[in-house]
């Protein structure tokens, strides 16, 4: 019988003796595609020490490689383009070949954003077998340092967008490993940076109050209404049509989302309608009665544009679109709340602030966070309560005041002495 194979250590593969006497050693390469399973390098002697220097001698000074069938080659067989891959270049390849059927427009072209102005800057002149974990560790470093950002505004990148650094490289590099471009993912030993919670910033009520009648009479008058009062993304407020409005019971379906993204062929920007951001993005939301009118009257003004321009209005259905009925340019929406603010009298905000207030003045009035959650699309009621947890501290103290009275003097006093009474009553 053979004798059971000894682990050297861990990851380093499995010596055993073999009925003829012989020792056996064994090194992991890979995983086959196809299978599955993992495949294995195997080396022999006469003694385990021999097996053991022939291993280590494999792994100190290899000269051979992996193909992609899984057999060892000398380095100069190897076929070129396993040679001096540089990580820019396969961070190309990666992208354009086996990412752009798997991301949503926009998150690919996020991943382009990320690897054109932080990760080939940093890594890409690096040979893709030659990155290592201090190499990934130091750009991560880096990037929550001030001076950091490429985009002309001060200070480090967010936690967040650090963390998506390493998202990508990591992903890279995992399919790199599948590839057999190099032996192991050195990601797997970097320590990711610690997410801090990103200071949300909110209109007050005043300021809420201010804004409603900054957009009165305006033409998007309902639009900025609607994502006060709903929690509404922008995209999915532009891409909103009449057939998913239902007046009579005042709810709103949301199941499209327009962005600008480019376009991966001619690199040139377009908006696209897609579906939401996630599964639960799909999702029917209620208007309140005050919003119902402002959107009454929005459609009818619109009905009046479309007579205006005939033939040539845009038969899409849209909700919140251009004269002839098109889409709005989203860069547009966000030109026009800056104007509206500055009317105000409103510091500076993004849109996407209007859905964090929406959210704010619904948990403010005692709203469970569950409907908030649903409300707002998020995938967890997790999610919605780490992100406003802020709120729920502020309301923790008025909210307990509701059992003060549980506990007040006389209502103890009083439990205690019927409590008494029963105890008594149960003793005869």
């Amino acid at each position: 019988m053979a004798d059971k194979g000894t682990r050297r250590s861990k990851g380093d593969g499995l010596i055993r003796k073999r009925k003829d006497g012989r020792w056996e050693g064994r090194i992991p390469i890979g995983v086959d595609d196809e299978s599955g399973r993992k495949r294995y390098k195997y080396v022999y002697g006469m003694t385990m020490k021999e097996v053991r220097d022939k291993i280590k001698a494999i792994e100190e000074n290899p000269t051979e490689i992996v193909t992609p069938n899984g057999r060892y080659v000398k380095v100069e067989d190897a076929p070129q383009e396993k040679k001096n891959v540089l990580f820019g270049e396969w961070l190309d390849t990666w992208l354009t070949q086996y990412k752009v059927n798997s991301l949503t427009p926009s998150s690919y072209e996020s991943y382009r954003v990320f690897i054109k102005q932080h990760i080939k800057p940093a890594l890409g002149h690096i040979p893709i077998d030659e990155i290592t974990a201090d190499q990934i560790q130091g750009l991560l470093n880096e990037k929550q340092k001030v001076g950091a950002r490429k985009d002309g505004r001060e200070g480090p990148l967010s936690s967040s967008s650090v963390m998506k650094i390493k998202i990508v490289i990591n992903a890279s590099l995992k399919q790199a490993v599948k590839n057999r471009l190099i032996p192991f993912n050195p990601t797997e030993a970097v320590t990711p940076p610690k997410m801090k919670r990103q200071e949300i910033r909110v209109l007050t009520p005043a300021e809420q109050d201010r804004l409603i009648d900054a957009v009165k009479g305006h033409r998007l008058e309902a639009l900025f209404n609607l994502a006060l009062a709903t929690g509404m993304r922008k995209g999915e407020l532009l891409a909103l049509t009449w057939d998913c409005v239902d007046f009579e019971n005042r709810s709103i379906s949301i199941s499209k989302s327009a962005n600008r993204v480019r376009d991966q062929e001619t690199m040139k920007t377009v908006i696209e309608v897609g579906g939401p951001k996630s599964k639960t993005s799909f999702r029917n939301i209620v208007m309140l009665p005050a919003v119902v009118p402002i959107l009454e009257k929005h459609q009818m003004l619109q009905e009046r544009e479309k007579k205006a321009a005939g033939s040539a209005y845009n038969k899409e259905g849209l909700v919140f679109c251009s004269t002839i009925g098109g889409y709005i340019e989203p860069r547009r929406i966000n030109t026009t709340l800056e104007k509206v603010l500055n009317q105000a009298g409103i510091g500076h905000i993004n849109f996407h602030a209007l859905r964090h207030t929406f959210a704010t003045r619904a948990l403010e009035n005692g709203i469970p966070a569950k409907v908030v959650q649903e409300m707002l699309g998020h995938a967890d009621v997790a999610l919605t309560l780490n992100r406003y947890t802020h709120l729920l501290k502020d309301t923790l103290h008025s909210e307990m005041q509701k059992m003060n009275g549980v506990f007040a003097d006389g209502a103890v006093k009083t439990k205690e002495k019927n409590w008494r009474k029963k105890a008594s009553e149960r003793g005869r």
